[in-house]
């Protein structure tokens, strides 16, 4: 090569380093004014109509899990030619020359994918068509939900996923992101984004750390930090399960949250909920959004529970033998903090308001064009 092709060369390398920084830069979230907002999505379990185009091959060692599964790939096919096209027609219109970036709370797939390669088509091809429907010109992220992580063999979905994710929202947000914890900010606020199924303590407590003194901290996650008031999932939250052996650890994360004043956003659940709670010396506030629209009477807004002293009744309600003294105090050890509380059997799209000292969130039914509902989470 000459001399003068090699410094063509170095100057088109230069450009092209430039651009690819130009970029990054113009869709990285930034927030100069200090007021913004987010466009959100819950759980979506993205699904195409036939189920042989992510799932052939999958099988599951218990036939029950498995039977259950297929379940759900017809639920996902019918919700994906119908409601969940809907949902997110109307979602697109929640993009305003404010909105900072799109969220979505995980479950981002239904996964149960029989390999690799197959797991990471799935999450590109989910990645690429909320891209592109929602809005092409902002970033799209994403938190890792269980479904997103789960397969013929879940540790090879795991490895899939983080394999691939970490390198797409590196280039979504403009920043490199090494895993599946990672925090980036939006003016003077930080959003925390954390794995929630084997949660790394010691990785949250860092970036809490490094958020600290931001005007608002929220913190990503696709479960719940409280215990959800539910017969069959009531234990799957951040740290929890049956038997509470995490206790200390979930107290010592609780704490950790509510010293920071902590506003967590999360899905998981397939409702819509808002919690506002003090203790341990601060405040934690929770809202967790539901974007799987399966049957008609989701895509309305029906509460079914509202005040703290229905927090934690519904389960108990519903299976009497549930009523152990041990499930009993559980719910006792939240409820006393609890300042408000709403539980809806809701599915739709959600828009974070960020006003300063003041946030919202605005939850939009179905496909509802008129605001279903606004939350007050500061």
């Amino acid at each position: 090569m000459s001399k003068k092709s090699f410094h063509i060369a170095l100057i088109a390398i230069s450009l092209g380093f430039a651009a690819m920084s130009f970029l990054a830069a113009a869709q990285a979230p930034t927030a100069c004014g200090g007021n913004y907002s987010v466009v959100i999505l819950g759980d979506t379990h993205y699904d195409a109509p036939d189920p042989s185009v992510y799932h052939t091959g999958y099988t599951d060692p218990d036939p029950k899990r498995e039977a259950l599964h297929r379940k759900e790939f017809v639920r996902n096919g019918k919700m994906w030619q119908g409601n969940s096209k809907r949902l997110i027609e109307r979602a697109s219109r929640l993009v305003g020359p404010d909105t900072e970036f799109v969220l979505q709370m995980g479950d981002l797939i239904q996964g149960d994918t029989p390999d690799s390669a197959t797991h990471v088509r799935f999450l590109e091809d989910a990645m690429n068509l909320f891209k592109a429907d929602l809005a092409p010109g902002l970033p799209f992220v994403t938190v890792a939900g269980n479904h997103d992580l789960r397969g013929n063999d879940d540790a090879v979905a795991t490895r899939a996923y983080t394999s691939y994710m970490p390198a797409r929202l590196s280039r979504e947000l403009g920043q490199e992101i090494t895993g599946s914890d990672f925090l980036f900010r939006v003016g003077p606020d930080a959003f925390v984004v954390i794995k929630f199924t084997k949660p790394d303590i010691a990785r949250i407590e860092r970036l809490i750390a490094e958020a600290k003194g931001s005007r608002h901290i929220f913190l990503v996650s696709h479960s719940p930090v409280f215990p959800y008031d539910d017969a069959k999932y009531f234990w799957w939250f951040l740290l929890g399960n049956r038997n509470d052996t995490h206790a200390a650890e979930r107290r010592q994360m609780r704490k950790l949250l509510a010293e920071n004043e902590v506003i967590v956003l999360c899905g998981h659940t397939h409702a819509t909920e808002f919690l506002d709670w003090r203790g341990d010396g601060g405040r934690i506030t929770q809202m967790t959004m539901s974007s799987v629209w399966s049957n008609d009477r989701l895509g309305s807004f029906n509460e079914i529970a509202g005040g703290a002293e229905q927090y934690g009744t519904l389960l108990f309600n519903a299976k009497p033998e549930l009523k152990t003294e041990a499930n009993q105090a559980l719910f006792a050890e939240y409820r006393e903090g609890i300042q408000q509380y709403s539980m809806a059997l809701s599915a739709g799209s959600y828009k974070l308001i960020v006003d300063g000292p003041n946030v919202y969130v605005d939850f939009y039914a179905g496909s509802s064009e008129e605001l279903t509902h606004r939350y007050t989470l500061r």
